[in-house]
């Protein structure tokens, strides 16, 4: 079992004893480069002359392939998508390509990538076979570079755009308000791959993150069977899609298809799955046997991570986590994982044991203190702006902190208050009595109602009116609640509760009565709840993995949760605008990053309460 901040021995709670705190390359022939005929960053003026690369199957070159250029949509999810050539562009008997009639770049942020369809890898002309390879700003492609197109450029930009995606279309595409979260999983694609050589990389760009090189080649393995096949004639393209084909729903009909069914149920036919590779693996180090999941999750360290707790989101997807040691210190990552903040982290502003972070409108982070009985804020770049940190009557060892839609901060101390502060950092009031008892996590609804969850023996959560009213004199109880630790909101106003002593979560209706029965089923423990923007559930575990439920609380995920590599015990969760999600893990030092697997959520959370748009989409 994992936790948060294990503080036995520690005289900061009295009369509780041991107090938990939740706490192989396809190198094809590249040609010779041609000339720009304009500038390529020059946003919509902006035309570049050529773009050149090569199609491969495994490692060998497909010809007769058909190659479109597309920019992604901006006016709706997987929809809309622009070719940016004029006339067929179609391989040569090496697999190889060149755009050179002119096209103009839509902006020169527009975000690009190519589709490769059918052609010859050896074996007779597949029109099964459809790749992709996500390029990105259109304004930043170099017309002397060579693209690679193959399974693993597939795999890499599939997973990362899975959400801006729909099976059974090449279209890329997410809403005008929403541009952020599709750039960044494009950058999530580069770091998974390297276009220009085709190959998956061991590490991220920035190089303190860990990619699963063996995940991606296996998968780029699966795909490969049936690529090098003869398509409509190939049992491999058959079991390929037979095996991808969700649960209840129709088969896929190309490669891409089945590489976007796969990652959007990477807990569906996993062995089944594996065993569609032949016995000739063109992409290595592979897999040696079957894994838990098909999810792809990097692994990242550095920024001063140093038992980590429960993190947030900003809105321009960089991921900040308060870190549980005295004096207390705040990291940053940006949307790929890159450590922003120092070695040591960010410090001052009062940071003592931080134990959650939330994140307002304009930006600024804001830290409960569990070490000093504060409140801190910094600014967006990580400048403490609040002294010594902010203080109030009542404020005593605050577990967790959210913000309302007007900015107001509210706690959730260990002397069973919770604490209102403004934006400014003034106390507005107190909370008490409702059923609170050693309330642990807090939350704020649509309706700017207070949630707590109380981790005490009521085994209740607790709900107040902005002004402090209870709904309650004893809190709501039932639904299986154990030992309740965090407590997230969903579209339609009810509450979801992360259980600390039993391996479940538990909901509630906006009115307070149970609707889980004992609970729905996790594999473990579960430390913290997010909301995503399909209005489905995830929850981190204490054995290191991750569960997705539906609305209704049946599980989507594995009985066994998906799992990353290195994960021992997840503390924090939350959802970023491209759908990947990110968990806290203390025991090991890092966070972790699960690509495209959950609906895009709006950052920061504060936004989407202000707005009335909790559990949908950005």
């Amino acid at each position: 079992m994992s936790f948060r901040v294990s503080l036995c021995g520690m005289s900061v709670v009295s009369g509780l004893g041991c107090i938990l705190l939740l706490t192989g390359c396809g190198s094809g022939v590249v040609p010779t480069p041609g000339t720009s005929s304009g500038s390529n960053n020059s946003g919509s003026s902006g035309i570049v002359a050529y773009l050149s690369g090569t199609v491969q199957g495994g490692q060998q070159p497909i010809s007769g392939s058909t190659v479109s250029l597309y920019a992604a949509g901006t006016t709706g999810y997987g929809a809309n998508a622009t070719s940016l050539q004029s006339g067929l562009v179609v391989t040569d008997a090496k697999g190889n390509f060149s755009i050179t009639s002119n096209y103009t770049c839509p902006s020169a942020s527009s975000q690009v990538y190519v589709i490769a369809k059918g052609g010859n890898a050896g074996s007779g002309d597949n029109k099964l076979a459809l790749l992709m390879s996500a390029l990105g700003n259109c304004g930043s492609l170099d017309p002397k570079a060579s693209v690679n197109i193959n399974e693993v450029t597939t795999v890499a930009a599939v997973y990362a755009l899975s959400q801006f995606m729909t099976p059974g279309s090449t279209a890329v595409g997410t809403s005008s308000t929403n541009t952020t979260g599709l750039v960044n999983a494009f950058q999530t694609a580069a770091n998974l791959v390297d276009s220009s050589t085709g190959s998956a990389r061991s590490k991220t760009s920035a190089g303190n993150g860990t990619v699963p090189q063996s995940t991606i080649n296996t998968l780029a393995n699966i795909l490969s069977a049936c690529v090098d096949s003869t398509g409509n004639n190939s049992s491999a393209c058959s079991n390929l899609f037979s095996a991808a084909t969700p649960s209840g729903g129709t088969a896929p009909a190309d490669t891409l298809a089945a590489a976007l069914d796969i990652a959007l149920n990477p807990g569906h036919n996993v062995a089944k799955l594996y065993n569609v590779i032949s016995a000739t693996t063109p992409f290595q180090p592979a897999l040696a046997g079957p894994p838990n999941d098909w999810t792809i999750s990097f692994e990242y360290t550095g920024g001063g991570l140093d038992y980590g707790q429960l993190l947030a989101i900003d809105a321009q997807g960089n991921v900040w986590v308060p870190n549980a040691i005295d004096p207390g210190t705040i990291s940053e990552f940006g949307p790929t994982g890159d450590a922003l903040s120092p070695k040591t982290g960010f410090s001052g502003g009062g940071l003592s044991y931080p134990q959650a972070l939330a994140v307002d409108g304009s930006g600024n982070v804001w830290a409960a203190n569990f070490g000093n009985d504060s409140v801190s804020e910094h600014s967006s770049g990580g400048t403490p702006l609040s002294g010594s940190g902010f203080t109030a009557q009542g404020l005593h060892k605050p577990f967790a902190l959210a913000i309302d839609g007007a900015g107001n901060v509210f706690t959730a101390n260990g002397n069973n208050i919770v604490t209102k502060l403004n934006n400014a950092g003034t106390s507005v009031a107190q909370f008490v009595n409702g059923g609170l008892d050693y309330p642990f996590g807090i939350a704020v609804d649509s309706s700017q109602n207070i949630w707590v969850a109380n981790y005490g023996v009521s085994n209740s959560v607790s709900k107040f009116s902005n002004a402090g009213t209870a709904a309650s004199v004893t809190g709501f109880t039932g639904g299986g609640i154990n030992g309740a630790v965090g407590v997230a909101l969903d579209r339609n106003g009810n509450a979801w509760i992360a259980n600390f002593s039993s391996s479940s979560a538990s909901e509630l209706s906006g009115s307070g009565s149970a609707l889980s029965g004992p609970g729905y089923t996790t594999p473990a423990e579960v430390s913290a709840v997010a909301v995503d923007g399909n209005n489905t559930i995830w929850t981190a575990n204490t054995d290191g993995s991750i569960s997705h439920l539906a609305s209704n609380g049946v599980a989507i995920s594995p009985s066994t949760g998906y799992v990353s590599a290195g994960a021992t015990g997840e503390v924090g969760i939350a959802i970023d605008g491209s759908g990947n999600v990110w968990t806290t893990d203390n025991y090991v030092n890092s966070i972790f990053e699960y690509v495209g697997v959950a609906a895009p959520s709006i950052v920061p959370l504060q936004q989407a309460v202000k707005n009335d748009r909790i559990g949908q989409r950005p």
